[in-house]
């Protein structure tokens, strides 16, 4: 079930975080994800529309947004190709005209889940937290 945040999810939601960065295995500092999640809640989950994905319980998903910028979507990796982010997504989507993300760019996963829905590469840039390449990715109607 999809839902609006509530901020007895906030652990979960570091957690989806943590683990679904460390699962993609992007060329930072070990243990960066886990330090960086407190920067997530405080500086995304705290500014942005939150929508989580729950099932008997659990957050399984979260997905963050403001206005047509997608700041962020996570899935816990053992949950991965269940439709739970295609689902996060399509609620981010509603009432959108256009949406705009950043991914880096060496997450080929998520590169080909945003392209699978429609999304395209319009720059590229580097970012300066990690100093991995990005893509800026949109989709409009």
């Amino acid at each position: 079930m999809i839902r609006n945040f509530r901020e007895s999810d906030l652990k979960e939601i570091e957690t989806v975080y943590e683990k679904s960065n460390d699962a993609v295995f992007l060329n930072v500092d070990p243990g960066f994800f886990r330090k960086d999640r407190k920067n997530f809640s405080s500086d995304t989950i705290r500014h942005c529309k939150n929508l989580v994905f729950e099932e008997n319980g659990r957050v399984l998903g979260v997905v963050s947004f403001s206005g047509e910028y997608l700041e962020g979507l996570f899935v816990l990796p053992e949950f991965w190709n269940r439709g739970i982010g295609s689902a996060l997504l399509n609620s981010a989507l509603e009432d959108r005209r256009e949406l705009r993300l950043q991914v880096y760019a060496g997450n080929s996963r998520a590169v080909g889940f945003y392209r699978g829905h429609g999304f395209r590469i319009v720059r590229s840039g580097v970012c300066q937290m990690t100093g991995l390449t990005y893509f800026e990715m949109e989709k409009t109607e």
